[in-house]
């Protein structure tokens, strides 16, 4: 293990033998850390926190810190980090609220510098978040997204699976799969099919999301309407349609439908 002279390491806190720890880095009781795992100087890791390997903490990056939830009182929670995420530069990651809950990140994101991760947040895989992105509590996201540097997303809200936020938009409902979306107030912009060909989805596959795009997003039902006649109006049977439904059906705060007219190129 390599620990630098001046960071502060607790006792009990579980370090693989490969983790690097580095200068000034304080690092708590509570903390497990997996292999090949390093930890830039400046950063704090506290509360009760899980890490897994290969991820890269870089300076000043607090981890494990208490919510800024008026409700916590103290009780145990935890923050759960699976592996080879990369967190930059005065990112936070905090602490969930209510008793045995957790903050929970999966594996690969990129968290670009400053962007903020509240408590009971649910991230994904293989998501990239831009500079001074927020994400108030409990918010989710799915994997493979895009989210543009200053976006702010309110509390409860879920983004789907390989969508793209712009720069500074205003998230106050939730994001379906597939779709780029932007401003404030946000507007659904196109289909984000340069994100479905990058992420290696079969033709087949997105010709039936391409579909499934027009059906909702350009006619004129509602999206009750469009849910009752779902069978009939779009290829039901491909696993990212029924993904799509999935997230409409179990939405909480409503979804984005009605769209920024655009060009037709920007959804090819």
């Amino acid at each position: 293990m390599s620990v630098h002279s001046t960071a502060i390491v607790h006792t009990g806190a579980k370090l693989h033998p490969t983790v690097k720890v580095g200068p000034f880095a304080i690092i708590g009781e509570h903390v497990e850390i997996g292999a090949n795992t390093s930890v830039g100087a400046h950063s704090v890791i506290e509360g009760h926190t899980t890490i897994g390997e290969d991820n890269v903490i870089h300076p000043s990056v607090i981890i494990g810190a208490p919510p800024q939830d008026l409700k916590y009182k103290g009780e145990r929670t935890f923050v759960k980090i699976g592996n080879a995420n990369h967190f930059r530069e005065f990112t936070t990651v905090h602490l969930a609220e209510g008793e045995g809950h957790s903050t929970v990140i999966g594996d690969g994101n990129l968290f670009m510098a400053y962007v903020h991760i509240a408590h009971n947040c649910h991230v994904g895989d293989y998501n990239i978040m831009s500079n001074c992105t927020t994400l108030a509590g409990h918010v989710e996201i799915g994997n493979r997204a895009v989210l543009g540097g200053f976006t702010g997303i309110h509390q409860f809200c879920k983004v789907g699976s390989m969508v793209m936020i712009g720069g500074m938009s205003k998230i106050v409902k939730d994001v379906p799969p597939f779709i780029k979306i932007d401003g404030n107030p946000a507007r659904v912009v196109g289909l984000n099919a340069v994100g479905l060909r990058r992420n290696n989805l079969s033709k087949e596959s997105i010709a039936s999301i391409k579909e499934l795009y027009k059906v909702f997003f350009r006619s004129e039902m509602n999206v009750s309407q469009v849910m009752s006649k779902w069978s009939e109006l779009v290829n039901a049977e491909d696993e990212n349609v029924k993904l799509f439904y999935n997230f409409v059906k179990n939405a909480k705060r409503g979804v984005y439908k009605r769209t920024r007219r655009s060009s037709s190129a920007s959804e090819e």
